[in-house]
């Protein structure tokens, strides 16, 4: 596969309500370890490695190289190859430094401006909070929920206890995330946020409740069709073995009629139902011989006009052989 490029991140703004300026990147680590992950999942193994990683004009761009020895990764390759999977993502650390300032501010953007970051990965991935998506870790390597309004303040507070925006953040989380006035204290923070995990607790909750009811009506369903269906094959089954009973099917086609039961049941027995019954096929061999002709082979069952050594006469009718065959056996003759 030949190597892809992609975007691994720009200077757009995220679905966090921030972005990171790409000048501000420093690629220096990602380039001396440039895994690839899918999903920024670093518990598993990576799923190949970044090359060519670098800067072009706001954006970071580097070119896939898949692990084809890697039979995971031949599931995910296939779908970058046919389109499925065009997006890339990069995992950086927390701010370095950010700004407030208003002529960094682009429109729809709620927070600061990252200035200055570190890149520790890059992810394929199938959707990312921008464009281009974006993960962040912390000191100790681990993922930061950035739906976590907590999680969001202290994402740019880079501890240097000289914070000018911090206030502008958490009025911004407040006013316009919580919807909680701009002087509330912890307490209110804290029990807004208790709300939104409740509500979170409480839709997973009904969530695992409505697929349980979806899995007990599935089943109920499964079983009702079963038993009709069971229904349906019995009822095929004594109207085609009547039907060999008094002559109208003959007996080596019954698997052929059954066939056509099961594929449509109603369409079968109309079928069925519009071949007349016939006479014994010992009235019918003695009014034959006692009078040629008398019967015709149109009122004749097709077992009846083999027995009655008249196969080659029908034969000559290849119309009437068509019908008589397949009233016989379901189908029509080779």
């Amino acid at each position: 596969m030949a190597k892809k490029t992609f975007i691994l991140h720009d200077d757009t703004v995220n679905t966090q309500g921030f972005r990171m300026l790409t000048s501000g990147a420093d690629l220096s680590v990602f380039i001396s370890n440039p895994v690839m992950l899918l999903n920024h999942n670093d518990w598993d193994l990576p799923i190949g490695r970044w090359e060519n990683i670098r800067k072009e004009g706001n954006r970071i761009l580097a070119d896939a190289d898949f692990d084809e020895k890697d039979e995971r990764v031949a599931a995910i390759m296939g779908k970058v190859e046919r389109g499925y999977l065009k997006a890339a993502s990069i995992g950086a650390w927390p701010p370095l430094e950010t700004s407030s300032d208003p002529a960094l501010m682009l429109p729809g953007q709620e927070l600061p401006t990252v200035t200055k970051w570190l890149a520790r990965e890059g992810s394929i991935c199938p959707i990312g909070s921008n464009h281009n998506a974006l993960a962040m870790y912390d000191k100790e390597n681990k993922r930061i929920d950035l739906s976590d309004k907590k999680q969001l303040i202290k994402l740019f507070d880079t501890g240097n206890g000289s914070n000018p925006y911090k206030n502008e953040v958490q009025m911004t989380i407040l006013t316009g995330l919580l919807k909680l006035s701009d002087n509330a204290n912890e307490q209110a923070i804290a029990d807004e946020v208790r709300k939104i995990i409740q509500m979170r607790d409480n839709l997973q909750t009904e969530n695992g409740t409505l697929k349980t009811e979806n899995g007990a009506l599935t089943a109920k369903l499964q079983a009702f069709e079963k038993k009709e269906k069971d229904a349906a094959k019995a009822a095929a089954i004594g109207l085609v073995d009547a039907a060999i009973k008094d002559g109208r099917l003959d007996a080596k086609g019954k698997d052929a009629w059954l066939a056509m039961f099961d594929s449509n049941y109603e369409q079968a027995k109309t079928q069925l139902e519009a071949i007349p019954a016939r006479g014994s096929v010992a009235a019918q061999v003695q009014t034959y011989a006692g009078d040629k002709g008398a019967i015709k082979l149109a009122d004749m069952a097709f077992a009846d006009i083999v027995k009655a050594d008249r196969l080659k006469e029908l034969k000559k009718e290849p119309e009437l052989y068509k019908q008589k065959f397949f009233e016989a056996y379901g189908k029509y003759p080779a």
